[in-house]
């Protein structure tokens, strides 16, 4: 969830579902290729929408907590990495822990180390390709900001330092003409 002064935006549901639908490709495309290219898993599992669906649930938890929904995070993309892979082994320990309470919530072996990995790429894919497409082609809305005393210089490291990738500052305006040229 994007954080915008302290306060969660509402563009986090589509990162979420994204986020989400990324993860169960990630799991049919391990169960797909565990089972040698065969759908013989998806036929026969009981509770398949169950055990699916309580991945999907405790890896977006998982993302949650590692705030991989911050848009600070996304324009580090090794500190991204590092927090995706970090938030998608708490969610496989999560994942064991439960598989050995109720045995019956388990997927077939090899579909949870295969998963994790395409999981992985997936989910990192996407947040890449995310941050260049903001880059490129996202048009910005310039700004004009009116002084280059102390509040000025804080709005303006404002919006360098914490992500806000829709906004680029064009200048400054002041009373003094000496300031003109002057770096801020």
């Amino acid at each position: 969830m994007f954080k915008i002064n302290g306060f969660r935006s509402s563009t986090s549901w589509l990162f979420g579902f994204i986020d989400s639908i990324l993860i169960l490709v990630g799991m049919v495309s391990g169960g797909y290729l565990r089972f040698s290219m065969s759908f013989y898993f998806f036929y026969y599992e009981d509770y398949l929408i169950l055990r699916l669906m309580l991945v999907v649930l405790v890896t977006q938890v998982c993302f949650y907590y590692f705030d991989l929904y911050d848009s600070k995070v996304f324009k580090e993309r090794k500190k991204t990495g590092f927090l995706l892979l970090g938030a998608l082994i708490a969610s496989r320990i999560v994942l064991a822990v439960v598989y050995y309470m109720a045995p019956f919530l388990s997927l077939g072996r090899g579909i949870f180390a295969i998963s994790f990995f395409l999981i992985l790429f997936f989910t990192f894919g996407w947040r890449v390709l995310y941050t260049y497409a903001v880059k490129t082609w996202a048009s910005k809305e310039k700004i004009l900001i009116i002084g280059t005393g102390e509040l000025a210089k804080k709005i303006k490291g404002e919006i360098l330092d914490n992500g806000y990738e829709g906004f680029e500052i064009v200048g400054f305006i002041d009373e003094n003409r000496d300031k003109i040229g002057r770096s801020i």
